[in-house]
């Protein structure tokens, strides 16, 4: 009897195995060749010492794969050009390995980490200079700008999936290497007007060293108006279109943008003047400013008397007499001091104790003069000139 087909297979590791070539042949481009990461070494004469974001590439890599092949080069190439490194890249050989990396060295350690089982090459055979031509890659290498990126950016996060899912922000910095606060800033940017996405790549440009001088030197033009990615995506991209627009025609200043931002868009508005100056109530006039808080123990019926009325020496002792102060002999030092009437402020009665002795409130030099008279004997004022002379 004829053997039905499928007996004795594992049709589930044959399905296993379909699914992962599928897999690894959606990671790695189609048409060009391909090696196993463990076939490569990294150039010893690779300028960047320390690899940067290695995880997070990785995390791309296992879920979108390689889409850019690295550039290799054969070993007697690379041996011809770097003698030093022959006997490094010998033993190298022997271990298996196929090329040197030119371009890619981040790419490696990211499929390494990741696990990757193949990956996408481009082999150079001819190279007069590997250094130079990585300085000329590098230079040449002109990536997207931040609003160029925040467009890419949106444009993934509309798109939908066959079960009709988008990606979150969050998804998408993870797919694309990157964290979270950068895919938001660089969205943010989109709600900018024209002229302040125009001030945003500007300040990439300066950074990029591709900013034209005649741009700095130009004093009527919007390309002199220069604004970062945070700051942008932080306080500018919150304002209404027409305070963004105020802010390019200098309306509103930087300050004043930073803390309109944090109102709801439906209140904000441009500050009024007196609102420009953030010392405001230092520059006030004298006749508007606030009067400083009175000290304790001041008698309310003194402090409204100017210093050219206040009472002589003579008048002092009738109005404060020495039973109210009493002087250090004789005084009874147990004795509470007796209390100020009460005066009524808008129903509340506030009650201003008599000073005590050894506490001076002094408004004038005058009025010190009285304060000391009124506390100390004769003898005791006689002493005190004697020291105040000497």
């Amino acid at each position: 009897m004829p053997q039905k087909p499928g007996l004795k297979r594992d049709l589930a590791a044959e399905r296993a195995a379909r699914k992962a070539a599928s897999q690894q042949a959606r990671l790695v481009p189609q048409g060009l060749p391909t090696v196993r990461p463990d076939q490569l070494m990294p150039s010893p004469e690779n300028g960047r010492k320390k690899l940067l974001k290695i995880d997070e590439l990785a995390e791309s890599l296992e879920s979108d794969g390689m889409n850019t092949a690295m550039t290799v080069i054969p070993p007697e190439v690379y041996a011809e050009v770097y003698p030093q490194h022959r006997e490094v890249v010998e033993a190298r050989v022997a271990e298996g390995v196929l090329f040197v990396v030119h371009h890619g060295h981040r790419r490696l350690a990211a499929a390494l980490k990741a696990g990757l089982t193949e990956v996408p090459i481009l082999v150079r055979r001819e190279v007069p200079s590997l250094r130079i031509a990585a300085i000329q890659e590098n230079l040449q290498r002109m990536g997207l700008n931040p609003i160029e990126e925040a467009v890419e950016f949106q444009e993934v996060l509309d798109e939908k999936d066959e079960n009709g899912k988008q990606l979150s922000q969050r998804e998408l910095a993870k797919r694309a290497g990157c964290s979270q606060t950068y895919v938001s800033h660089r969205v943010a940017l989109l709600r900018l007007v024209p002229s302040l996405q125009q001030a945003v790549v500007n300040h990439w440009l300066k950074e990029q060293a591709l900013l034209a001088p005649e741009a700095h030197e130009a004093e009527d033009s919007e390309a002199q108006l220069v604004l970062p990615v945070r700051e942008a995506a932080t306080v500018y991209a919150r304002l209404r279109p027409d305070l963004q627009e105020a802010f390019v025609r200098g309306e509103l200043t930087s300050a004043q943008a930073t803390v309109v931002s944090k109102a709801p868009a439906d209140a904000q508005a441009i500050p009024g003047p007196e609102a420009d100056d953030d010392c405001a109530a230092i520059n006030q006039p004298e006749s508007t400013k606030h009067p400083l808080p009175e000290p304790r123990g001041i008698n309310t019926s003194q402090r409204q008397l100017p210093v050219s009325k206040q009472a002589t020496p003579r008048q002092s002792t009738e109005q404060h007499p020495k039973a109210h102060l009493p002087s250090r002999k004789g005084a009874d030092q147990t004795a509470a001091p007796q209390a100020a009437p009460a005066t009524q402020n808008t129903g509340t009665a506030v009650v201003i104790p008599e000073e005590p002795r050894g506490v001076i409130v002094v408004r004038s030099v005058e009025e010190l003069a009285l304060s000391i008279i009124d506390l100390l004997d004769p003898a005791e004022i006689e002493s005190l000139k004697q020291h105040l002379s000497a």
